[in-house]
């Protein structure tokens, strides 16, 4: 009867040990990057677009929701001869449906506290405000997904931030 129990105890633990890489895959911590475009509306007609970059760090609780920090450089975007720059921080929540082991979409809620200064002498503004996004990955190494993603901020009268991410998972 010992030998049995010793036999099961031990089929339980290597099957646990096993199972462990495949868990780990569904929650954990991940860094990344990205580059986009950001195009921003500061109203009176002033609309303008640049090259953008972020980088992000995130952790996830399951493989279905988790929360995101994102550190976004809006560029510089221009119109009528002024440019404003444009950063902020961005916080998430996020909600993740892996379809397979492949493919995943997953859609963001969170805010954003950003700053903006126009160069000509047409000041500085700072807010925190509403921020969503949607997007796709894919998983095309173990650990290295590459992601499309839109995201929608509530800066100023709106900013759109249109990005390719590397994510790398821990």
């Amino acid at each position: 009867m010992r030998l049995i129990r010793a036999t099961v105890a031990a089929i339980s633990l290597s099957a646990g040990l096993a199972a462990a890489p495949a868990m780990a895959a569904d929650n954990g911590f991940y860094v990344g990057a990205g580059l986009g475009y950001y195009q921003l509306d500061a109203g009176g007609g002033w609309d303008g677009g640049d090259f953008s970059w972020k980088a992000l760090v995130g952790y996830d609780f399951i493989k279905y929701f988790g929360v995101e920090i994102e550190y976004i450089d809006g560029g510089s975007p221009e119109d009528f001869g002024v440019s404003i720059d444009s950063d902020g921080w961005n916080f998430s929540a996020v909600g993740r449906y892996p379809f397979n082991e492949k493919f995943n979409v997953f859609a963001k809620l969170g805010a954003m506290a950003w700053d903006a200064n126009a160069n000509r002498g047409f000041g500085s503004d700072s807010g925190t405000d509403f921020s969503w996004g949607l997007g796709a990955g894919w998983n095309i190494a173990e650990h290295f997904e590459l992601r499309g993603e839109y995201q929608g901020l509530d800066v100023a009268d709106g900013a759109e931030f249109w990005t390719v991410s590397g994510v790398y998972r821990f």
